[in-house]
């Protein structure tokens, strides 16, 4: 491949809104940011960035394999799964944080 054909399969950038748990997020793909590997970023849609369900500070940044995002049905079906795993892990590690009451 040559460079000026890298630069431009690197340069394309898909950008899509994304709702979980009732809250919006704009989500930036690029593919193929690094070798293998596609880029995610998750914002929020407000200025200033309020919170969102992968951040409080209404920004995530995530590196994904692309043979990943490519079983994937789509890069906005990844980038759903990516927040719902994110979800399930922050309720998991509070449930096992809490004691028991009895």
């Amino acid at each position: 491949m040559s460079t000026s054909s890298r630069r431009k399969a690197k340069k394309s950038v898909i950008t899509f809104s994304l709702v979980v748990e009732a809250q919006e997020m704009i989500v930036t793909y690029q593919p193929n940011w690094m070798p293998d590997t596609g880029h995610f970023e998750f914002r929020s849609p407000h200025e200033p960035p309020r919170r969102i369900p992968i951040s409080e500070t209404g920004y995530r940044s995530y590196f994904a394999p692309m043979d990943e995002v490519t079983a994937a049905d789509s890069p906005q079906d990844y980038a759903r799964e990516v927040v719902l795993a994110s979800l399930r892990s922050h309720q998991n590690a509070r449930n096992d944080r809490q004691l028991p009451l009895f």
